[in-house]
């Protein structure tokens, strides 16, 4: 089981260096249950992106939401989210001589979450509806985004996931909005290797590759996910 583990390390960390990472982003996502169908949710995360340089804080990124259980496999998020985009080049001219400036946009999202077990490993799917405003340089743009995605728990060293508990994580999402003459907005592909520390506390590190009509990008993603239940 040891050499299992570290073979996955190896080959995580090879495909970081291979990929040659043009993005790091940093996370913690925060559930709190409050009742048997009431609960917090939310995601913090930090992005950076390589500018050649090294790497400048592009982005921070907070969602917030009530969480409401339906059953034991579904439940439903409602709640505001609040981008900051940070360095974003704004008037004419060569990209080095542009101005940076810092603009926002806020989000009001739902998530709809249903997962169940395939043998030992966990599937999830889950749709996110978001209606967007961004700040430009002159004006507000509103859009819809939908997302859809499928990942799974795979655990490793254990027939569950439990406290010392190795497992995988593969994930792919996709992007679609409805005001763009490109439908399309994102796709991603995102395989992390996790590890549960207490029954309140887990990490996962990984690559993610995405796709979009006008780039390519790989990205290293470390997370902290803090699970509380108050109803101990």
């Amino acid at each position: 089981m040891k050499r299992i583990i570290i073979t996955v390390i190896l080959l995580l960390t090879a495909i970081s260096i291979y990929a040659q990472d043009t993005g790091q982003w940093g996370a913690a996502y925060l559930k709190v249950r409050l009742s048997d169908k009431l609960g917090y949710y939310g995601e913090h995360h930090l992005r950076y992106t390589d500018k050649g340089s090294g790497y400048e804080l592009h982005k921070s990124y907070n969602r917030m939401g009530l969480n409401y259980f339906v059953n034991d496999n579904f439940d439903i998020v409602v709640g505001p989210a609040i981008i900051g985009k940070f360095n974003q080049p704004i008037g004419d001219g060569e990209q080095d001589l542009y101005d940076q400036t810092t603009l926002m946009e806020y989000r009001i999202w739902h998530q709809y979450l249903y997962h169940h077990y395939w043998g030992r490993v966990k599937f999830y799917h889950q749709v996110r509806i978001e209606h967007r405003w961004e700040e430009k340089e002159e004006y507000t743009k509103y859009s819809n985004r939908y997302r859809y995605k499928l990942y799974a728990y795979i655990p490793i060293n254990n027939d569950h996931i439990e406290p010392g508990t190795f497992y995988l994580v593969p994930s792919v999402e996709l992007f679609m909005h409805d005001n763009h003459e490109e439908s399309l907005e994102d796709f991603r592909v995102y395989n992390a290797l996790g590890y549960k520390y207490d029954d309140d506390i887990s990490f996962t590190a990984g690559h993610m590759w995405t796709y979009n009509h006008t780039a390519t990008s790989n990205v290293f993603r470390f997370t902290v996910y803090i699970d509380l239940d108050m109803r101990d």
